[in-house]
């Protein structure tokens, strides 16, 4: 079943490290694009969440967030970066001396820049963390998949309702073409009787069957009929699909388009013209939809 791009998920996982509270949000998007914000200790462990959820989010823009609340006891040793609080010092010397300026350099003044005093993340803690984080982002994910799956269903009954009326509208079409060729050949021999009623001319038949069969050839949309039917059936088996079926359905939806302009331009009819109307005014609907599908 198709799934809609919108959802929102959460999850929460405790443990030695803490709290791990990961938001997923997700909006309608050409492409898979995920946008992480992530603790700066934890910064490492992005390209593995991108592709951690692009396991389970083929497409769609996906905001995640992740936010760490250690526990009462400090997990990490804390560390003084001596080449960063040097550097800042000649720093702030060269500016004290530019610029004149009596002030003391402070202990307080290093401390204020933020890399001076560090957290040291040895490699192996990020692996002993993981698997509360994946925790956390799974349950999110699937969250968020729930919601997903749900607004699908709504997304499902509705184009399920314009694909049934738009093959009634072509169905329609099907069974008016015959009787627009015989109504036109009624109408031309009316001409041809009313034009030649007061002068001595004989109706040349097989002229007269030559332009009616000429105009039933112009009009025949037998062809695009059977590929509207093709499509329409396509787009019903794209519905059940539970894969990524947003690209598929916007092509196909395409493909229908062009059917019906051409037999719309080839069915010169009153009555055809105004159902290839309704059925355009439908696809066009049908594609706004698709847009929101996975």
């Amino acid at each position: 079943m198709i799934k809609s791009m919108t959802g929102f998920g959460k999850g929460v996982s405790k443990g030695k490290f803490g709290r791990f509270i990961v938001e997923v949000r997700t909006v309608n998007h050409r492409y898979f694009d995920l946008t992480a914000r992530l603790p700066h200790n934890l910064n490492q462990l992005e390209e593995k969440i991108k592709n951690y959820t692009h396991r389970y989010i083929k497409r769609g823009k996906v905001n995640f967030s992740l936010l760490h609340r250690k526990g009462e006891k400090p997990l990490d040793p804390i560390a003084i970066d001596y080449d960063a609080a040097e550097k800042y010092c000649k720093l702030l010397g060269k500016l004290k001396k530019k610029f004149k300026l009596k002030d003391d350099i402070k202990l307080s003044h290093l401390l204020s820049f933020p890399d001076v005093i560090i957290q040291e993340h040895p490699e192996h803690k990020f692996a002993s963390m993981w698997p509360f984080i994946e925790k956390a982002v799974k349950k999110a994910i699937s969250d968020c998949g729930k919601m997903k799956k749900k607004e699908g269903m709504a997304i499902y009954r509705d184009l399920s309702k314009r694909i049934t009326k738009v093959s009634k509208s072509v169905g329609k079409i099907f069974y008016l073409v015959p009787e627009l060729v015989c109504s036109y050949q009624a109408r031309l021999d009316s001409t041809v009787k009313n034009i030649l009623k007061s002068r001595n001319y004989e109706i040349d038949r097989k002229r007269l069957e030559t332009e009616v069969a000429m105009f039933a050839r112009q009009c025949d949309v037998s062809e695009e009929i059977t590929r509207s039917k093709s499509h329409l059936a396509a787009l019903k088996n794209a519905l059940l699909s539970n894969g990524e079926s947003g690209r598929r359905l916007d092509f196909i939806l395409q493909e229908l388009q062009r059917e019906i302009n051409t037999l719309g331009a080839k069915a010169g009819s009153a009555k055809i013209s105004s159902l290839v109307v309704d059925i355009k005014s439908e696809i066009e609907k049908m594609r706004e939809q698709a847009q929101n599908v996975e």
